[in-house]
């Protein structure tokens, strides 16, 4: 009981709905999205309309900033937030509430410390990298890797959803691949069903054989929730196929299922 007690809170305070703007969205927006994006082109324009109130208070709540000599230019804010608010869609607002700060550099870059979700210490990285999500609640995005994620959107690779599936990760206040739910009740579930998900990842990986997924989510369940949610979004079809108990847990967490959407875009 002691260990749901803060989930709980966290729980009450993120069920506590925020009423999202109705302003009118700003034309660039529109065009921004629909040439970066194009993922977004795929829902319903309720949807649609719905995605772009949501990213208006996530980019009026969430600073970001340039690194490494970038010029910080408006569609850089408007491609990112396309994305990590699509992960938000049919959920109550609002998430992402560890989120302090976006900092974007103008490729992959080599930070001086990398969190290690295994050992939960600092470590000294070994090569670039194309993002990062830190426990204090900064989130590191190479740009040419955001908009090239974008654009590829079917091939199961995309930063900004990997980054910002960790924040969501790391809302009850740790990087384990348990994010948030709706209730006590589904822990357990989820717990049991996503540790077996998670060990048929390792397996197939140590075994050679072909998934979905990408490798790198057999590391650790955070890492695990990361990638399954870059694949649920982008390879939704694929994986639904492949691993559908997997698709199932994810799609009763997102309150989507990207899988139907993209088939009846394809009828």
């Amino acid at each position: 009981m002691k260990i749901l007690t803060p989930i709980l809170r966290k729980l009450a305070a993120l069920l506590t709905r925020v009423r999202l703007p109705t302003d009118p969205i700003s034309p660039t927006w529109l065009e921004l999205v629909e040439r970066h994006v194009p993922l977004i082109a795929r829902l319903p324009s309720a949807d649609q309309d719905r995605l772009y109130h949501i990213m208006q208070l996530f980019l009026k709540e969430v600073p970001f900033e340039g690194c490494g000599g970038l010029e910080l230019r408006e569609e850089m804010r408007v491609t990112i937030a396309a994305q990590a608010c699509l992960l938000l869609l049919k959920m109550p607002y609002p998430r992402y509430d560890r989120v302090r700060r976006v900092l974007v550099y103008p490729s992959a870059f080599v930070p001086k410390t990398q969190h290690s979700y295994r050992s939960n210490q600092l470590v000294s990285p070994d090569e670039p990298l194309v993002g990062q999500a830190w426990p204090s609640g900064v989130v590191v995005l190479g740009w040419k890797e955001v908009k090239d994620g974008a654009l590829a959107s079917h091939d199961g690779h995309n930063v900004v959803f990997h980054e910002f599936a960790h924040m969501l990760d790391a809302e009850d206040g740790s990087f384990d691949g348990t994010p948030v739910l709706d209730s006590a009740s589904s822990y357990h579930a989820w717990v049991t069903q996503w540790s077996a998900e998670f060990a048929e990842h390792v397996r197939r990986v140590e075994a050679n054989e072909s998934t979905v997924l990408d490798a790198y989510g057999a590391t650790n369940r955070a890492e695990f929730f990361a990638v399954a949610t870059e694949a649920f979004f982008e390879t939704a079809v694929e994986l639904r196929g492949n691993q559908p108990r997997l698709y199932a847990l994810l799609a009763d967490f997102f309150k989507l299922d990207p899988a139907l959407l993209l088939e009846g875009r394809r009828a």
